[in-house]
């Protein structure tokens, strides 16, 4: 196995991802070596010449200028190109930084080195806000939220990795040079983050449906106004407050033990490379597996819920140790999983509001949460001298709250998602068609044999619509000849008149009764009369139900005429219609579990009297019972009779399997939401990433975890290694086939001609011969056959 197939497999990148992947992982390492970088330096620059109690002034002083810097950026990024304006504020940041240097090195006077001391620590601050922010936002339109959710754990953790390299770099490099020296470091990684942002394909980037552009004031009003950015402000609010307390105590205990600039530097540079590394294990073993099964509210929560425990430790018992414990768990799991979970949730909400408002939410809220938390060292610390050890009851106070808002948050995701998906789909138009033999709606085991080929070539008509029927209901029954006595009876001209006689008598005026039932019944049998039986039918009503119902449960009946029944009991207005109906969803027939879920379909939309029992576990029972069965079943499962497209359908693309997905979503449809149930089913056959990518998250958010992995293989979204552990032998596939039963084998005649047609193929001189198979020997006995 090649080394790019490895990484695909082990990390999920599917073909065509690895490019735009790899620029994402080199983008995330360059900002993260930067932030971590100039953190270090203005700290150690700054806690050298200042006393760590005047930190609440400079935190201040920051959120005060980051209010015009936001907001010249996010509406900046309204106007322009994302790429252009991160190219901007890179060129203007390293500029910045030239000027910085310069003042750092030529500083003579106390006066004017603390000057240029807070310079480079405001500036580097803003400048770190906006790069990070204007870098997720970027990414954030790279990917479709079904890639964020796989992908950004990898991107992220060449983040961590960053934090790791270049916190362990300077422990090393501050015993080399002083730290003023490390500032043109800062210069090349900047650089490189240009290079990066440059490389990245300008057409991966959605272009932004055209809205008026807000002024000044509306990107907050924008926030406050969506309940989804309300909750990510507020999230982004507290933990920014907790973290500034959290992080006052950490380098307060620091301080206390080291005194000089060096060892202050060195050590936490140190700390943050190694809780980085901590972090890059979070991203590559924990983030996607995390957010995937326990889903955003839980993945939010963890954070929260390990930081309770060190801040009641600092409140027991304070000291470095402590302090370095509880900033290293919000260090490792705040930059990796927490901030994972926090980007992943922008992808979801529309592309013009995200640019609007990420920047503002980002910095402007993320100072104004450190803001905070400055706020309450100073009225706690600073000005009455109060102990730092009780900053931990107002860490817990906001811990509590952050745990409130991460249950919202999980509930209001799968809102937004909601939403976003009914949007998308009104936007999404189905194909001109899909030919039988295209990939992509069932993923990676389609069986290989067009089965209709298979008869063809044996001289067998199918059981396909368009090529003839196999057994008794390709045969119009008799209708008994015409009868030549005078004035026959209704009940006569129903049992025994051709077809021109019953269907004048249909036309006519009737006193229809129930004793009419059975031959009304048997008259479903042909096809010309269809229409007008069922009319009648429906127009006995009730009457008529009980003897249609045991028609349609009896399993041994004629076929032609249950799989009719259903359109009748669908126009019925009585429970007892809507009953038989659910418990035909148990039908050993496909054609007959799908008349009655269309039916009960109909039966909705028309709002006919529904049945009181517990027909939602019966229905979830019949969802699990379709996507348990065989690959062969599922995807030769076929329609005798010519059904009209529904609601749900709208017109169909001609997808293998595509009647039993279709079935599968009719059910759903009848327990879930059908709007955007009958969405996400257009997601999955439209060749749309975006549509797909939102049907798909859906469907992972809404269905049930057991029916969730049963129905993922029949619609895609597998990995290289799930995709290749699907893959069946040649003599299964043979296997199943014979045994399903279907209509397409109803014969012992078909069952001996797909013997020997795959027996052929198999030899390599049937009608998909190896000649036609890629090198590699697929479809040998007992190897990997089928795609």
């Amino acid at each position: 196995m090649s080394l790019r197939r490895r990484i695909s497999e082990r990390l999920d990148i599917r073909e065509g991802e690895f490019r735009i992947v790899g620029l994402s992982f080199a983008g995330a390492f360059l900002v993260m070596s930067f932030l971590i970088l100039t953190r270090s330096l203005r700290e150690a620059f700054y806690l050298g010449r200042f006393a760590a109690s005047t930190l609440p002034y400079i935190t201040g002083a920051t959120v005060v200028l980051g209010l015009p810097a936001a907001g010249l950026f996010s509406r900046a990024l309204t106007r322009l190109h994302p790429q252009t304006v991160l190219r901007r504020m890179i060129l203007g940041l390293g500029l910045g930084l030239i000027v910085l240097v310069g003042l750092l090195r030529l500083a003579e006077t106390a006066l004017a080195m603390e000057t240029a001391i807070v310079a480079f620590y405001l500036w580097t601050a803003l400048g770190s806000l906006l790069l990070a922010s204007g870098f997720w936002l970027v990414v954030s339109e790279l990917f479709a939220v079904r890639e964020a959710k796989r992908l950004f754990g990898f991107i992220s953790a060449g983040g961590t990795l960053g934090t790791l390299v270049t916190g362990i770099s300077l422990t090393w490099l501050v015993t080399q040079v002083r730290p003023v020296d490390l500032v043109p470091i800062l210069l090349a990684v900047l650089a490189a983050v240009l290079v990066v942002n440059e490389l990245v394909p300008r057409d991966r980037l959605r272009p932004v449906k055209s809205e008026k552009p807000a002024g000044r004031e509306r990107a907050l009003t924008l926030v406050w106004n969506s309940r989804h950015l309300r909750l990510i402000a507020l999230i982004v609010l507290a933990i920014g407050a907790t973290s500034a307390m959290i992080d006052y105590q950490f380098k307060e205990a620091a301080q206390a033990t080291l005194e000089t600039d060096e060892r202050l530097a060195g050590f936490l540079g140190a700390f943050y490379g190694w809780t980085g590394g901590l972090a890059l294990a979070v991203q590559l073993l924990v983030t996607s597996r995390l957010l995937a099964s326990a889903g955003v509210s839980w993945s939010l929560a963890l954070l929260p819920l390990a930081l309770l425990v060190g801040s009641t430790g600092m409140l027991v018992a304070p000291g470095i140790l402590i302090g370095t414990f509880l900033r290293g768990t919000d260090n490792t799991l705040g930059k990796s999983l927490f901030r994972s979970v926090m980007e992943f949730l922008w992808v979801p909400v529309p592309a013009f509001l995200r640019r609007r408002t990420k920047t503002v939410i980002d910095s402007l809220v993320d100072s104004v949460g450190e803001g905070l938390g400055a706020l309450v060292v100073f009225l706690w610390v600073t000005l009455p001298g109060l102990p730092s050890r009780y900053l931990s009851v107002f860490v817990l106070l906001a811990l509590f709250c952050l745990l409130y808002l991460s249950r919202r948050m999980g509930h209001q995701y799968f809102v937004t998602l909601r939403t976003r998906l009914e949007e998308s789909g009104e936007e999404a138009a189905l194909p001109g068609g899909i030919g039988l033999d295209e990939r992509g709606l069932l993923g990676a085991t389609l069986t290989r044999l067009d089965v209709t080929q298979v008869f063809a070539s044996e001289g067998i008509r199918a059981g396909l619509p368009g090529h003839g029927t196999v057994g008794r209901e390709s045969e119009e029954p008799a209708g008994g000849g015409g009868l030549e006595e005078a004035a026959p009876t209704l009940a006569d001209t129903l049992a025994e008149g051709d077809t021109v006689q019953v269907a004048a008598a249909l036309a006519e005026p009737q006193d229809w009764t129930a004793e009419h039932v059975p031959a009304l019944a048997r008259l479903l049998a042909r096809d010309v009369l269809v229409t007008p039986v069922v009319r009648t039918l429906v127009s006995i009503g009730s009457a008529g139900v009980p003897h249609l119902s045991t028609v349609l449960a009896e399993e041994g009946a004629d076929f032609v005429i249950r799989r009719r029944v259903p359109r009748v009991l669908a126009g019925i207005d009585d429970p007892a219609a809507e009953e038989a109906l659910v418990k035909a969803l148990g039908a050993g027939r496909f054609e007959i579990r799908y008349g009655a879920a269309l039916a009960l379909q109909r039966r909705r939309s028309r709002e006919l009297c529904p049945w009181e029992g517990d027909w939602r576990s019966v229905v979830w029972e019949a969802v699990r019972s379709e996507v348990s069965r065989d690959r062969p079943v599922w995807e030769l499962a076929r329609l005798l009779d010519d059904n009209p497209d529904d609601e749900l359908v709208g017109r169909r693309v001609g997808l293998r399997g595509e009647l039993s997905l279709e079935h599968t979503f009719r059910l759903l449809s009848l327990v879930l939401d059908p709007t955007p149930i009958r969405t996400a089913y257009r997601g999955i056959l439209l060749d749309d990433a975006e549509l797909k990518s939102f049907a798909l998250e859906y469907l992972e958010q809404a269905l049930p975890v057991d029916i969730r992995r049963r129905l993922w293989p029949f619609i895609g979204d597998l990995s290289a290694s799930e995709e290749r552990r699907s893959i069946r032998r040649l003599d299964d596939v043979v296997s199943d086939l014979l045994k399903t039963g279907a209509t397409l084998f109803a014969s012992e005649e078909s069952r001996r001609a797909l013997r020997r047609v795959l027996e052929a193929d198999d030899r390599g001189d049937g009608p998909e011969g190896r000649d036609d198979r890629p090198e590699g020997g697929e479809g040998k006995p007992g190897g990997e056959g089928g795609r």
